[in-house]
């Protein structure tokens, strides 16, 4: 009976998100959706990528001698591991970037569970929890790159925006930032669902990808990130004709045990991930994570940006 309650729950938390996705497209930017329905082909981004088609050499040399906060990056290597792994982990944060977007996490205002009328500090997530009865598994911030100019920089970096551009093969937009806390503690299939912590894949463009960063220490315990080495390039039928959040057995029994990868790292540790690989966030059970998120594509839809008006935007009450 119970598990019988749990396909139940699965298949209807599938058919909400696909109606959701098509209401929200529908009425917000139908390019935007039908973009959706095409790129999770392969053949559907092929032709994109054809017809959209652009000098590399011209939009990277604009980044050239541009300042970096960076050390020097191999972005031929990047690209390269980017192409055949899904993945490149060659990136670090100074500490003093590190501690100028702690303190800005730690004296702005985030959203529980990205609900822009349940602000609250860092500090203050137990109380939030008991004024609205709810439990809080993620804390989003709002208009990260107008609020603090550490992410503002970042997203604006020569070396990033070069691996962006002869990865896209064209000129990087940047489509948005995303800052958030991962809390620790149990959650369920629904939470996990609801909080990126099960296997997906991002369709956010025909071409795109997205830099990481750990603005905490992350080890096992604390909510890694885990990418299925190359599975950007190649899918299970039914993965690509029915996007959903998938099972960690499923995805081992098509990918194999050995194509999971966990990334672990200090603070100030980054990655950059092409997002069609199968990826997930594991849930943090002994210390909260703090992970900024920029994303690059060729065309923005104006949906994956964490702008809100300030107007929207509530605290609670301490």
């Amino acid at each position: 009976m119970t598990n019988k309650l749990i396909n139940f729950s699965s298949m209807w938390s599938q058919i909400y998100d696909h109606c959701y996705e098509n209401y929200k497209g529908l009425t917000k930017n139908p390019k935007w959706l039908l973009m959706r329905k095409i790129s999770r082909f392969h053949y559907g981004r092929t032709l994109m990528r054809y017809l959209s088609h652009s000098s590399v050499k011209q939009h990277q040399s604009s980044f050239i001698g541009r300042d970096s906060v960076f050390n020097p990056i191999d972005i031929n290597q990047a690209v390269r591991e980017l192409k055949t792994e899904g993945f490149y982990l060659g990136l670090k944060l100074s500490k003093e970037l590190v501690e100028e977007i702690l303190e800005f996490a730690q004296t702005t205002p985030c959203y529980a569970n990205r609900k822009s009328n349940l602000g609250f500090y860092y500090h203050q997530k137990k109380e939030a929890e008991i004024q609205t009865k709810k439990d809080i598994k993620v804390g989003c911030y709002f208009n990260t790159a107008q609020l603090c100019p550490a992410i503002y920089k970042l997203q604006n970096d020569s070396q990033l925006l070069a691996i962006a551009a002869q990865y896209l093969e064209g000129e990087p937009i940047h489509q948005g930032n995303q800052l958030w806390w991962s809390f620790a503690g149990e959650s369920s299939d629904w939470q996990r669902r609801q909080t990126a912590q099960m296997f997906h894949y991002d369709l956010d463009d025909y071409r795109f990808l997205k830099f990481f960063f750990y603005l905490t220490d992350v080890d096992h315990k604390s909510g890694p990130h885990i990418c299925v080495r190359a599975s950007h390039k190649y899918k299970k039928f039914s993965h690509t004709l029915l996007r959903k959040r998938e099972k960690d057995r499923d995805i081992i029994d098509y990918y194999g045990q050995e194509s999971l990868v966990t990334i672990c790292g200090k603070a100030g540790f980054g990655f950059v991930e092409d997002p069609l690989c199968f990826h997930k966030g594991l849930t943090p059970t002994h210390k909260d994570r703090l992970l900024l998120q920029i994303e690059f594509a060729t065309t923005d839809y104006g949906m994956q940006n964490d702008n809100k008006d300030i107007c929207t935007l509530q605290v609670l009450n301490s």
